[in-house]
Parts: C-alpha cells; structure tokens; sequence
C-alpha cells in the first residue's frame, strides 16, 4: 500500500511539476512602442549622432528586423496591433482627434483581452489614442491598468472631463480640436480614466513610464503579464528630463531617444533583479515612420510620416527572449504589427479568433529563427486613410499614389491666387532589393510585373471593403 501511495504521490508531483513548467512556458511580453521614431533614429539601425546601447543589446542579444512594416500614421498602427487586423478594416483610417466619436470598436476582440483569457495581468503605460470617450478607453479594450495620455502628446484636452474640456476650448494658443499652436500643449495624464495632472509635465513621461512599468512588472512576477509601453516620444512637441537634455548630437529630438533607450535599459535590468529576464518577450519598435522636419531619420529610406514610401511605414523592430529567440538574428523579411496579436496569443497557448477576419499571422518561426523560415505573408499592402497605395511581392513595389502635378511654364506665371495645383495618380514601380531609397521608378521596364501587382492590389481592396468591421461611435 505504501509503495502504491508512494508512486500515486510522485505521479501527482511530476504533474504539478508539469504543470508548472507549462505555466513557466508563457512568456511575460512587453512591447515599447516609441510614437514617431524613424528607421534611421537608432544606432543598430546606422545612426551614427544618437547612441543606443540598450536597444542594441537587445538586437545583438535577440533578433533584428529589416523589413518591419506598420500604418503611416499613429491611430491606425495601433488598430492593427490590438485587433490584428488592418486599420480600414476595423474602422480608423487616419488620426483621431479629440473632436472625434468614434473609437476602436469594443466588439473588437483585442490583445489584451486574449492575453487576460490565459491568465495575464495586463497594463498600457502611455498613449492609447483610438478613443477619447469612455466606451473605447483601454479599460474596457482588456487593460487592467492605465497610465498615460488618452492621445498625442500635442492633443490638449481630455473630453471625458467635460468642465475642463469646455474651459480649454477656446484657450489662446489652441484651436478647438486640440491641434497645437503653440510649443506647450495642456497635455492630461490619466491614472484608470482619472485625470491626475493637466498640464502634464511632458519632461517626466519617460521617467514616470519607466518607474510605472517597473512597479506593474514588480507586482505581477510570480504570473504571466503584458505590457504595452506606448511612449509619447518622440512626437512633438519634444521633451527630455533634465538629465537627457543636451545628450545627444541631433539636439533635442536625439536626446528624447536616448532618454527611451535609457528607459530599456532600466526595464531589462529590473526583469534580471527580479529574476524573469529569460521568461520575458521584449519588443522595441515604433508607430510609424519620423517627422524629418523636427530631426527625424529614415536613414536609408526615403519619406516619413504620413506617406507609404518605405520611410513612412518601415521602421526598427528588434525582439529579445533569451530562452527563445537565437542572439544575433536578423532578417529582410517582411512582417507587420498585425502579427504580434496571433503569435503572443499562440505563444501565450491562446486561440486566435475565428469569427472574424485577422490579417496578421503566426511570426514566431521567425523569431525564433526557425530553418528556412520565410514571411508569412506572400503580400505586403500599404493603407492610407481608407484606400490601398501600395503593394509589395518579394523585392517588387508597386504604388499608385496621388501627387500634385508638375507646374508647366504657362501656369508658373499665373498669380498664385489665380491657380490651384492639380493632382495626378502617380505610378511606380521599385525594387527595394537594390534600391532601398525607391530612386528609380522601372514601371517603363517592367509592365507586365507592375500590371500583376496592380491587379493584385485591387483585388486585396474589393476584398477589403466586403469584410470591413464598423468603428465604435459615442451615443453622447
């Protein structure tokens, strides 16, 4: 009989142990997301006037990719994250403003929501922007805990508290939605939908994310968390603490970027105190492409914010996990922020859902550097607004953008209250394997390949427009 016990008791052991070791397996998962930092703003990325160590490390330590693409603009590049799915798809197709009333869905099934369902505590630190309105905050998108700016750090009111909003509104300086005009913007910085401080001192969001996102992590070591540090830098206007202030060789835009490399840096080493840096996921990317006007680079890329040549889309992305992810990785292959929602669910022992259209797929073979592993995707599309510019198959690029129309000599010498420029539908058609900076245009060389992918391209947008899923709009 004791003998009998004896082996019921180590078979019961050697499934808690097991169990144990399957609960290990879910990786904690952090994102950072840095708002307007460009391909050539990091220098594992060849900026040779911003120094970021930290970030290096974890490219030289984890994985390093080339071709990481996302949305042009900030709003729909976060759509996609949470939903895994196209922004036009899910209902935000460009910047939203605090004059708006709509917002992310809360039909939508999100990230966070997924990650809650396998047993993760879940926090956003930082910028949410996909819905002012209290239906749409990330407290009823699966977040846990908030603490951040409901929007862009030049967006200067927070609609939910209306007497404040009303006294803002016409505030010199400002227009009504929230547009700045001036280099201070009355910023409001949330702690779980409450307005804590207004103006927000923008030269303490670094600093106050980073003790934040150690706190939340300190707090939840012994189960699995998420968070999505989503900085407000560097978005103008720009900031830096003190500390960081003349740091870097590209003035002030260069020193916010140091102090979110400082940042990392502090958050891996408070995941080594705490004795999870191996079970721990972290990811360093950004929205989009830089504002090149306000110190921004795209290093080899050409454009930035707000257009879908390479340098607006394509931006840094770097992953680091120990037990998981080879050190030294890097690859050319294309891959979207509409991913990470089914390969942190999967990692996760999540299921990705089924009642709706997902566009991201599984990346993790990639990650992990798996033998022969190629981009899930046979296509990348670029989306502006609510329409479809570009396309990318292999090296090839497609694009059909509309473009103000060359001046002739006859209306140069018109007065300029006289004419308006016009606009065209300008094609093109690249090689991004020889010609990264998009500099010669080969439609004249290759029709037939730009005709496919033109066809291509119109067929993935008929095919959009029959699957879209509405946003969420405000009753109020």
């Amino acid at each position: 009989m004791n003998r009998i016990l004896s082996a019921v008791a180590v078979l019961c052991l050697a499934a808690a142990h097991s169990h144990a070791q399957s609960e290990s397996q879910k990786p904690n998962v952090i994102v950072i997301l840095a708002d307007d930092l460009g391909y050539g703003d990091l220098s594992c990325y060849g900026a040779d006037d911003i120094a970021t160590p930290s970030i290096d490390r974890m490219a030289a330590e984890g994985a390093k990719f080339n071709s990481f693409y996302v949305s042009p603009v900030c709003s729909p590049t976060r759509a996609a994250l949470m939903t895994g799915s196209h922004s036009t798809r899910v209902g935000i197709g460009g910047v939203m403003f605090p004059r708006n009333n709509h917002g992310l869905n809360p039909d939508e099934i999100t990230l966070p929501e997924l990650l809650k369902d396998q047993g993760y505590a879940t926090a956003i630190i930082g910028k949410w922007h996909l819905g002012n309105q209290d239906m749409f905050q990330p407290l009823k998108h699966g977040f846990d805990y908030w603490y951040g700016t409901p929007a862009s750090n030049n967006q200067f009111y927070y609609p939910n508290t209306k007497t404040y909003a009303l006294d803002c509104k016409y505030r010199e300086g400002y227009s009504c939605d929230g547009i700045l005009k001036r280099e201070t913007a009355a910023c409001p910085l949330i702690r779980d939908n409450v307005v804590i401080e207004v103006p927000a001192d923008q030269m303490q969001f670094t600093q106050r994310y980073t003790r934040e996102t150690i706190r939340f992590i300190t707090r939840n070591k012994d189960k699995p968390f998420f968070v999505y540090l989503a900085h407000n830098t560097p978005h103008i206007p720009l900031h830096a603490s003190e500390k960081f202030i003349g740091s870097s060789k590209r003035g002030i835009y260069g020193d916010t970027i140091q102090e979110l490399d400082w940042s990392t840096g502090e958050i891996l080493r408070s995941l080594k105190e705490l004795g999870l840096d191996n079970d721990t996921l972290v990811i360093f990317t950004s929205d989009n492409g830089p504002n090149t006007g306000k110190g921004g680079s795209a290093g080899p890329l050409k454009g930035g914010k707000g257009s879908t040549l390479e340098g607006g889309v394509r931006v840094p992305f770097v992953a680091r996990w120990p037990e998981a992810i080879p050190a030294g990785t890097e690859s050319d292959e294309p891959i979207t922020g509409m991913d990470l929602l089914p390969t942190l669910t999967r990692l996760a022992g999540g299921d990705v859902p089924n009642d709706r259209v997902i566009d991201g797929k599984d990346i993790w073979p990639l990650l992990a550097a798996k033998p022969d592993a190629k981009s899930p995707h046979e296509a990348v599309y670029y989306l502006r607004g609510r329409g479809v510019q570009a396309i990318r198959i292999g090296s090839w690029k497609y694009r059909i953008a509309t473009e103000k129309s060359p001046k002739d000599e006859k209306s140069e010498r018109k007065a300029a209250s006289d004419t308006k420029p016009k606009k065209i539908n300008v094609e093109t058609l690249f090689n991004l394997s020889n010609d990264l900076g998009e500099q010669t245009n080969l439609l004249d060389k290759h029709p037939e390949i730009a005709q496919r992918l033109k066809r291509q391209l119109s067929t993935f947008e008929t095919d959009l427009r029959k699957n879209l899923r509405p946003a969420g709009v405000a009753s109020e």
